[in-house]
């Protein structure tokens, strides 16, 4: 009769604390790139409301005589009495909280701090053309920088 010898085989603590080490590794990783991406649409997602506040505005100025006077509270406050604009500044405050606005007859604008980098500013006004820059727009103002 033959002797068979079975010999059990397993993963010794070092083999096993090296794969742990590189789970983690990899862990850290993306978690950082999802942070990155998580910032990413915070600031896709303010741009897209400022695009909104920009249509709002053409609507409010076409019920005001073609004026976008008073547009925002007393001009240059962060407040509109018109309904859908109050609620996109909301939003918008929700997101960033650094943030001006300017309205005049003819002109306005309104600039928001991005999330990824917090040099970065959103600005669109009354052209409807969005700047993105890192000169901030002075209270009252109705031109982006």
């Amino acid at each position: 009769m033959k002797n068979i010898k079975i010999f059990k085989k397993g993963f010794t603590l070092m083999e096993l604390l090296v794969v742990v080490g590189i789970i983690g590794i990899l862990a850290t990783i993306v978690i950082g790139m999802l942070s990155s991406a998580q910032k990413k649409g915070k600031d896709s997602a303010i741009k897209e409301q400022m695009a909104s506040l920009r249509s709002e505005a053409e609507l409010y100025a076409i019920g005001n005589g073609n004026s976008y006077n008073n547009l925002f509270t007393s001009n240059n406050t962060w407040a509109s009495a018109s309904v859908n604009i109050q609620a996109i500044l909301t939003f918008l405050d929700s997101q960033t909280t650094v943030h001006t606005v300017g309205s005049s007859t003819n002109q306005w604008a309104a600039q928001v701090q991005l999330k990824e980098d917090p040099t970065q500013y959103a600005c669109i006004d009354y052209t409807a053309i969005m700047k993105i820059g890192t000169n901030v727009l002075g209270a009252g103002n109705t031109v982006c920088p």
